[in-house]
């Protein structure tokens, strides 16, 4: 037998490719101390076959600096402190549990709790969106092998969505109302249909006035990167950012209570500005400044842009998030009707003569 007792605890000992193994497993029970050694023969074994065992996956509380330390050498600040955020909610279910040990069912428990608390559909899929991407970073690590979301058996809950579109009245009211920076922020992206943290970040290096596009170097999207043409309502604003940039940023970020800036930094947000302009401006149901991005996807479709060129436009990654993009008016619908209508009436009255003809020729 090769598990003995050597005073309070039992060893074992063997030889295995001629190495011997001698071990003291500091276990006083002797069947424990021959599974410890049956272990051990196992990964040997394992070794020579060529069997690497992977050690185990870390806790997510462990893995969430780690976690954000990646998001932030993306240059993200702003998913970073969403991320952030999430976790803060995930940590209390998972955080103690390891990456490989995270379930469906428990994940399904979690998105119950979160609704029971009066959370919304899209607050909770916040949550579920940033625990899929820790997993699918973790995946990519090798430290595990799949994830209930790549396995499908997660389902992210229906939401209400608050997209609108402006008019042309309700644009008007509110760039009037606007202060700036705002003002020219909002401009720029209703004529042009960059995201806020596009404009923001719009560089000198981004300008190309010979050719009148800006280039969008990247963003949320692979397809972010793109050149996006200025229409001759944005020129005039574009052009004066970029004499005043003196080399920097075309809305940068402002410092303290004072008018100066940093021109190193761009400006990160203009919700305040946003808020106090749509109060200024009388407009009744109140919107947020994405739907200016909204607002320009519509009106370029209603305009005929095929979806295709407007998701190049906007940068969207495939042509589902165009789709889900743009809301059509109900104008532009009746407007659709009313060619078929036409269209019909011209092909039967084409139809009745065609018809009449070849009637009057066999007479």
């Amino acid at each position: 037998m090769s598990v003995y007792k050597r005073g309070q605890y039992y060893s074992y000992g063997f030889l295995f490719e001629g190495r011997r193994y001698q071990v003291s497993t500091k276990l006083t029970n002797k069947l424990a101390a021959e599974r410890a050694e049956a272990i051990r023969k196992a990964e040997l074994a394992q070794g020579r076959a060529g069997i690497v065992r992977r050690k185990p996956s870390p806790l997510l509380k462990d893995f969430k600096s780690e976690f954000l330390d990646m998001v932030e050498l993306e240059r993200k600040p702003k998913t970073r402190s969403s991320y952030e955020t999430c976790l803060r909610n995930l940590l209390p279910w998972f955080g103690a549990q390891r990456l490989s040990e995270i379930r469906a069912d428990a994940i399904a428990e979690f998105k119950e709790s979160r609704l029971r608390e009066g959370r919304r559909g899209a607050t909770v899929n916040r949550d579920l969106g940033c625990l899929r991407r820790v997993l699918s970073v973790a995946i990519k690590r090798g430290l595990i092998d799949s994830s209930p979301f790549t396995a499908h058996r997660v389902e992210f809950l229906p939401e209400v969505r608050r997209e609108r579109v402006l008019t042309f009245t309700e644009e008007k009211s509110y760039l009037k109302a606007a202060t700036q920076p705002l003002q020219d922020v909002a401009l720029v992206m209703v004529e042009i249909g960059l995201r806020p943290e596009e404009v923001f970040t719009l560089h000198s290096n981004h300008v190309r006035l010979g050719g009148s596009y800006l280039h969008v170097p990247g963003g949320k999207t692979p397809k972010a990167r793109r050149d996006v043409p200025i229409t001759q309502r944005a020129l005039p604003v574009i052009r004066r950012r970029l004499s005043q940039a003196k080399g920097g940023y075309l809305f940068p970020l402002r410092v303290g209570n004072v008018k100066g800036c940093d021109r190193t930094q761009p400006m990160t947000t203009v919700q305040k500005a946003h808020e106090e302009a749509l109060e200024d401006s009388g407009i009744k149901l109140a919107f947020r400044l994405y739907d200016l991005r909204h607002t320009y996807g519509t009106r370029a479709i209603e305009a005929g842009t095929d979806p295709l060129t407007l998701a190049k436009l906007m940068g969207h990654a495939d042509l589902k998030t165009t789709q889900r993009y743009v809301h059509l008016s109900k104008r532009h619908l009746a407007q659709a009707q009313v060619r078929m209508e036409q269209f019909r009436a011209e092909r039967e009255i084409a139809e009745a003569e065609a018809i009449a003809g070849l009637a009057a020729g066999v007479q």
